[in-house]
C-alpha cells in the first residue's frame, strides 16, 4: 500500500515541475515577443490589437452583440398585424389561391398590397404628429391609387359572369381603409361590409350545394372587415390617432428612406481600431423648400404690411412695351409677354379626402331575377322594361337619375343613391328606399308597402289605387306624400307631411307614443 502512495506521489511531483516548466517556457515567450514589440514602433498599434497566443483569459473587448438593434414596431402596428394581416388577411389570400382563376388571384393581392400600404400609414402616424390637410391628402395617395387598380380589375374582366360578384365584393370591400379619414370609423367600416354583403348574398346563392369553398371565401372576407372594425375599436374609435409628442411627417419621410436598423443588424467585418465614425447623414430636402405660404385674408394683410416693399417684385416696363408711348402697339392692342418665368406659384386646392373613394363604373343589367342598376350618373330616363312578377329591381349608388319601370315586379330596393327618381306600375311586396337622399318616387299602380329608412328629403306620389299603402319611416326628415285629390282629374295631387316629432308618456307603466300636431 506504501509503494503505490509513493508512486503516487511520485507523479504528482513530476506532473507539477513539468507545469513549472512549461510555464517559465510562456514567460520566456512573451517577454521576448515584447521586447521585439518594442523595437518595432511602425507596426505598435497593429501588434497591440493581438493579443498573445497563451493569454485568452482577458481578450480585448470587441463590438457588442447586435442584441437591441431590432425595432419594435407600435402597439398600434403590432395589433394590426396580429389582428388583420397575420389573422386573416393571409389566409384569405391562400383560400383564394387554392381554387380561384389568376384575375381574382391577382386582385385580392392587390387589396392585400391596399392594406400594407394602411399599415405604413399606420406606422406614420404612430411616430409623427397630426399633419396639415394637404399633407394628409398626400399620405392618402398611394391609398387611392390602389383602390383605382383594385376598381379597374374589376372591369378588365367584368365579363366574367362566374365571378363578377367575386370581383365586385372586393372592389366594395377595397374602400374600407378610408376608415382613417372619418371621426367614426367603426361605423364607416361596417357601411362597407353592408355594401359588400349585396355581392356576397349573390356568392352564396349562386354557389349553394355545388363548392363549399366559395361559401368559406365569404365568410373570410367579411371576417377581415370584422376584424378591422375590432381593431379600430380598439386603437383608433374617434379617428386615426396621431403622436402628439411625434415629429413632423416631412421629418419622418425623409429619414425614412436610410434603413439605419438593417444595416445594424448584420455584424461589420473586423475594422482596424479605431473604427471610424459613421457618415453625417444628408441634410433633408425638406430644408431647401420654402415655408408655404399663407392663403386668405392673413396674406393679404401680410402683404400690405411689408410697405414699400410690396413693389420690390414688380418687373420695370420698357418704353418700347408702353401702349401710350408706342403706337404700333396701341394699334395691334397686343403687349408681348414677359419670357421670364414667374416666381411665384398659385397655391394647389388640396383634395378632399372622400376623394379615396373613386369613382365606380356603372352597371345596367339583369342577372338571374335581379335588374342590377349601378353607379348611373346623369341619366334622364333608364327604362327597364320587359319585366316579370318574379323579378327584383336592385338600384344602388345612383345619382341624378331616373329609373322608369315599365310592368310589374316583384320588389324595388334604392340604397345609397342621391337625387335618384323611380316611376314604378305596380309592386308585389314592398318598396325599400335607404340612404338615399332627395328621392322621388311615384307608383302609378298599387304597391302594399313603402319602407323609408335613414333618409333625409324625399317625395312620394300615390296612385288612386295606391291609397291602402303602408308607409313605414325610420330615421327620416322631410318625408312628403302627394295623394290624388278626390274628384280632382289626374296629376292633381295634395302634399302632406309624414310626422316627424312625438310625444311619448308613461301610461300605466308602458310607454305611449302620439304624433304632435301643430294647430294654427
Amino acid at each position: 500500500m506504501s509503494t503505490t502512495n509513493q508512486g503516487l506521489y511520485t507523479l504528482a511531483t513530476i506532473i507539477k515541475r513539468l507545469e513549472a516548466v512549461a510555464s517559465r517556457f510562456e514567460d520566456l515567450e512573451e517577454t521576448a515577443r515584447s521586447r521585439a514589440t518594442k523595437r518595432q514602433s511602425t507596426s505598435t498599434v497593429a501588434d497591440a490589437s493581438e493579443p498573445p497566443a497563451g493569454h485568452t483569459s482577458r481578450p480585448e473587448p470587441q463590438t457588442p452583440p447586435m442584441v437591441v438593434v431590432q425595432p419594435l414596431s407600435p402597439p398600434s402596428v403590432t395589433a394590426f398585424d396580429a389582428i388583420v394581416i397575420d389573422g386573416k388577411v393571409r389566409a384569405f389570400v391562400e383560400l383564394t389561391r387554392a381554387f380561384s382563376p389568376q384575375f381574382l388571384v391577382d386582385q385580392v393581392t392587390l387589396f392585400a398590397d391596399v392594406l400594407n400600404l394602411l399599415r405604413n400609414l399606420l406606422l406614420t402616424a404612430a411616430a409623427c404628429k397630426k399633419p396639415d390637410q394637404t399633407a394628409f391628402v398626400r399620405l392618402l395617395e398611394p391609398l387611392q391609387a390602389g383602390i383605382e387598380r383594385i376598381a379597374r380589375a374589376k372591369v378588365a374582366h367584368g365579363k366574367e359572369t362566374g365571378w363578377v360578384n367575386h370581383l365586385s365584393a372586393i372592389a366594395e370591400g377595397a374602400p374600407c381603409v378610408g376608415w382613417v379619414t372619418e371621426p367614426k370609423p367603426a361605423a364607416y367600416v361596417s357601411e362597407v361590409k353592408e355594401s359588400i354583403k349585396f355581392f356576397t348574398d349573390r356568392v352564396l346563392k349562386d354557389y349553394k350545394g355545388k363548392d363549399p369553398r366559395h361559401a368559406e371565401w365569404v365568410r373570410a372576407l367579411l371576417g377581415i372587415l370584422d376584424e378591422m372594425k375590432r381593431y379600430v375599436l380598439e386603437n383608433h374609435p374617434v379617428g386615426l390617432a396621431w403622436n402628439a409628442s411625434g415629429v413632423p411627417v416631412s421629418e419622418y419621410k425623409s429619414s425614412s428612406p436610410t434603413p439605419a436598423v438593417p444595416d445594424a443588424a448584420a455584424p461589420p467585418p473586423p475594422p482596424p481600431p479605431p473604427p471610424p465614425p459613421p457618415p453625417p447623414p444628408p441634410p433633408p430636402a425638406e430644408v431647401v423648400t420654402p415655408a408655404p405660404a399663407a392663403s386668405g385674408p392673413a396674406a393679404v394683410f401680410a402683404e400690405l404690411n411689408r410697405g414699400a416693399e410690396v413693389t420690390k417684385g414688380l418687373r420695370k416696363v420698357d418704353k418700347s412695351e408702353m401702349t401710350h408711348k408706342n403706337p404700333a402697339l396701341r394699334a395691334s392692342s397686343v403687349v408681348p409677354a414677359s419670357t421670364a418665368p414667374s416666381s411665384t406659384k398659385k397655391p394647389v386646392r388640396p383634395a378632399k379626402p372622400h376623394a379615396l373613394m373613386g369613382k365606380k363604373p356603372g352597371k345596367f343589367a339583369l342577372e338571374g331575377n335581379k335588374w342590377l342598376i349601378e353607379y348611373q350618373e346623369s341619366e334622364p330616363a333608364l327604362e327597364v322594361s320587359g319585366v316579370e312578377i318574379n323579378q327584383i329591381v336592385n338600384i344602388f349608388g345612383c345619382k341624378n337619375t331616373t329609373v322608369v319601370i315599365k310592368g310589374k315586379v316583384n320588389a324595388v330596393t334604392m340604397l345609397n343613391c342621391t337625387k335618384t327618381s323611380v316611376l314604378v306600375d305596380s309592386v308585389i311586396s314592398s318598396v325599400d328606399i335607404t340612404k338615399s337622399a332627395s328621392f322621388a318616387l311615384q307608383i302609378t299602380g298599387t304597391a302594399p308597402t313603402i319602407q323609408v329608412d335613414s333618409t333625409d328629403s324625399g317625395q312620394i306620389y300615390l296612385s288612386k289605387a295606391c291609397l291602402g299603402v303602408e308607409i313605414t319611416t325610420a330615421k327620416c326628415s322631410a318625408i312628403n306624400v302627394s295623394v290624388p285629390v278626390e274628384g280632382e282629374e289626374d296629376g292633381v295631387f295634395q302634399e302632406q307631411a309624414v310626422p316627424e316629432m312625438l310625444k311619448t308618456v308613461v301610461q300605466d307603466g308602458k310607454l305611449v307614443t302620439s304624433v304632435v300636431e301643430h294647430v294654427g
